[in-house]
């Protein structure tokens, strides 16, 4: 049975996203105990920038955590047919024929709708880079020289299977959620029917000896089946969700967080981001935060969460960045900007969605009945290339 607080909880990821890239863009010092690699330190730290640079704060603009809460309700969400019918193999292959179509079709159009913008010169990242100060983030995006060729190939192939994101950066994710969609179906329809703890734990072993420090990514999908598992009572809906906000949050540089160890396998902002997006959505699939995350707005936000994840960097290094160099920088007009980038992703996402993205799921279904023969009983939405070794580049790709 589908769990509408699971969308709810994908639509306020998807905003987080959102919002977070667009405080990278124009606020970037708010950034810095987040990604110190990437962002300056505050200038002129004062009591109004420290508090919306702590931790508290940044929980609502820290990219990384809602995208890990997107994979984890991923896996949860693939696999859902496996935990309640007997018959799920063929939802299963289903799934897996279907995938590519499924998240490809939109990303083509997203990118397709980025290379206009960029071949009309409708990006103004360098100039609004060099006054907001974000000029090891933002300056980096839509440089000279790209080609229509290269956008082609992103859209066929180069985004979901490679992670090239040169025309929508956000897409380095999508090839984690489409080779991860993969692994996670083929293990569900290979595993051994009575048994799951030691076979999930082989999996992650050998995901971890392929992917290295990437593979937290991949272990979250396997983390979100396994919480078809986890049944937490209203207090441990409570304490498990609390933990995870503390561990969502997660900074550099913080004494509240310096008493934690560093895996080392893997990064560590990466490990407790993941962790925390395991406790919230274990804490929300158990039934926590139901009055929130089932209101019609947020309902609104989790069924226009894909397209919203695909199209909002689109506006905000054309709009937003066009708006920010044009206008004085000041807090009024910032919030103004604020404003009318939610807006416009907003709306551009929900015709997205409605002419894109629906459609798109309509044929990669066609499509995997006509391999498979097997109608599914309730729809599954999508949430959202190996890490450079330099780790500014590493960083840039996890706002």
């Amino acid at each position: 049975m589908k769990n509408t607080s699971a969308d709810g909880l994908r639509g306020l990821a998807a905003l987080s996203v959102t919002i977070t890239h667009f405080v990278a863009a124009f606020l970037p010092s708010l950034l810095f105990y987040n990604y110190g690699a990437l962002f300056p330190r505050p200038v002129e730290p004062g009591p109004l920038t420290d508090a919306f640079g702590s931790p508290v704060f940044t929980l609502f603009y820290n990219g990384h955590f809602p995208v890990l809460i997107f994979f984890v309700l991923s896996g949860y969400v693939l696999t859902l047919p496996w935990f309640e019918r007997a018959d799920a193999a063929p939802v299963l292959q289903r799934r897996l024929w279907s995938r590519y179509l499924r998240l490809n079709l939109p990303i083509m159009a997203a990118i397709g709708l980025a290379w206009l913008a960029y071949s009309t010169g409708l990006m103004h990242t360098g100039q609004a880079a060099q006054l907001s100060g974000s000029t090891n983030w933002l300056a980096s995006f839509y440089p000279a020289g790209l080609t229509g060729f290269a956008a082609l190939k992103e859209a066929l192939f180069g985004s979901i299977v490679l992670g090239s994101a040169s025309f929508l950066p956000p897409l380095w994710t999508l090839k984690i959620e489409f080779i991860g969609s993969i692994y996670i179906l083929l293990f569900f329809l290979a595993k051994p029917a009575r048994h799951l703890l030691l076979p999930m734990v082989f999996a992650c072993l050998l995901l971890h000896a392929i992917h290295a420090q990437q593979s937290i990514y991949y272990i979250a999908l396997f983390v979100g089946a396994a919480l078809h598992r986890v049944r937490l009572t209203r207090s441990g809906q409570f304490a498990v969700f609390a933990a995870g906000l503390y561990f969502g949050a997660y900074q550099h540089f913080r004494a509240v967080y310096g008493f934690l160890p560093d895996p080392r396998i893997w990064d560590v902002k990466s490990f407790y981001n993941a962790i925390g997006a395991a406790c919230v959505c274990a804490a929300v699939l158990s039934g926590w935060g139901q009055g929130l995350l089932n209101r019609p707005l947020v309902q609104f936000l989790g069924r226009i969460s894909f397209s919203i994840y695909l199209l909002h960097f689109i506006v905000l290094c054309s709009l937003s960045a066009a708006f920010y160099t044009h206008f004085p920088r000041d807090a009024l007009h910032l919030g103004i900007g604020f404003v009318l980038y939610l807006a416009a992703c907003v709306g551009a996402a929900w015709l997205f969605e409605r002419w894109v993205d629906r459609p798109a799921i309509a044929i990669s279904r066609r499509f995997g009945t006509m391999l498979c023969g097997e109608e599914e009983r309730s729809g599954a939405q999508a949430a959202p290339d190996e890490e450079a070794a330099d780790p500014v580049a590493r960083a840039r790709r996890q706002v």
